[in-house]
């Protein structure tokens, strides 16, 4: 028996009302994170190594538990990597392969922090290579590194801010519901439930911290690309270059390939020669320089890649690219 097209259009509602609201269904799936990471040789020869870590998807704190195939950048797996490098005398380089739009604040700034604690506690060369996107917290986290390379098809910036804020009361009451929200005051509830109406009061609130975020990013484009204040402000507009206009601008030093990265690595480790490695844990998630390694991996048929809208439906603050 067919349900009546209104409770169809209420079930509907009430499901988007708890995904933007931040209550959402978890589909969890076998994400296997105690295997050792094993190293495996990508290329190049000599004792001597260098590290390609891959910054590959959204930056997401609990993105590997969503219905997302695993394609994101995972702090936890960053440090486990770099944990390995650091214990390994033989890996003298490390290069960032970035293949990101961005995606949460705080997890592409701790992902930043980590890549800057790394560089500066050991001294080895970080250098970063984007290869099709670099844009939004996948730049903010290339900014770590000493030198930072883009693919000529690159696609590179979109310095800025994002939060997506659903009101859905009208929805509600076009179809004759209303909505009683009970709060220990007005802010607490306008800034808890998409079915609060939204004042000027809580639009200030949010948009203090968005104004916060953005400073912090603006911030960090000039100072690790020694900028003035006026060139960091014009060019963190929220616009994506072409990875010739992004040289142009100073926000990379070089259009060039993953090679051309892998050489600077290098000359900057005092190295004539070098073996590039890179780390993966048994049976999680393909990676694409394995694949081109000729190294069968596992690949997750459960994957998902909404290009960054499922993370529209969490409540947040965001460095994200999403056209």
């Amino acid at each position: 028996m067919s349900r009546p097209p209104l409770l169809n259009q209420l079930a509907g509602l009430l499901f988007a009302c708890f995904a933007v609201s931040g209550c959402y269904f978890n589909i969890e799936v076998p994400t296997p994170g105690k295997e050792p990471l094993v190293e495996y040789v990508l290329g190049g020869s000599g004792n001597a190594k260098v590290l390609i870590l891959e910054l590959n998807g959204i930056f997401s704190p609990d993105l590997p538990r969503r219905l997302s195939g695993g394609s994101g950048v995972s702090v936890a797996e960053i440090r486990a990597q770099l944990v390995k490098a650091q214990k390994d005398p033989q890996v003298r380089a490390v290069v960032l392969h970035i293949n990101s739009p961005g995606g949460e604040v705080t997890t592409a700034d701790v992902a930043y922090n980590t890549l800057k604690n790394f560089r500066n506690s050991t001294g080895r060369p970080l250098v970063a290579s984007i290869g099709a996107i670099g844009a939004s917290g996948g730049y903010y986290a290339a900014l770590a590194a000493d030198r930072i390379y883009a693919n000529p098809t690159a696609v590179v910036g979109s310095i800025g801010v994002v939060m997506m804020r659903f009101n859905a009361r009208g929805l509600l009451e076009k179809v004759g519901v209303s909505a009683e929200i009970l709060a220990s005051n007005p802010l607490k509830g306008e800034l808890s439930s998409p079915l609060a109406e939204s004042t000027d009061s809580g639009t200030k609130v949010l948009q203090a911290i968005l104004d916060d975020h953005y400073s912090r990013f603006v911030d960090l484009v000039r100072d690790r690309r020694r900028l003035s204040q006026d060139r960091a402000l014009e060019i963190s507009d929220g616009r994506v270059l072409s990875a010739t206009d992004a040289k142009e601008h100073d926000l990379i030093d070089e259009v060039g390939y993953l090679e051309d990265a892998l050489a600077e690595a290098m000359t900057r480790a005092g190295l004539q020669q070098a073996t590039y490695v890179t780390y993966q844990r048994k049976g999680r998630f393909s990676n694409p320089l394995l694949a081109q390694a000729g190294v069968t991996t596992q690949v997750n048929l459960l994957h998902v890649d909404a290009r960054g809208w499922g993370l529209w439906l969490t409540p947040g603050f965001h460095y994200l690219w999403v056209p």
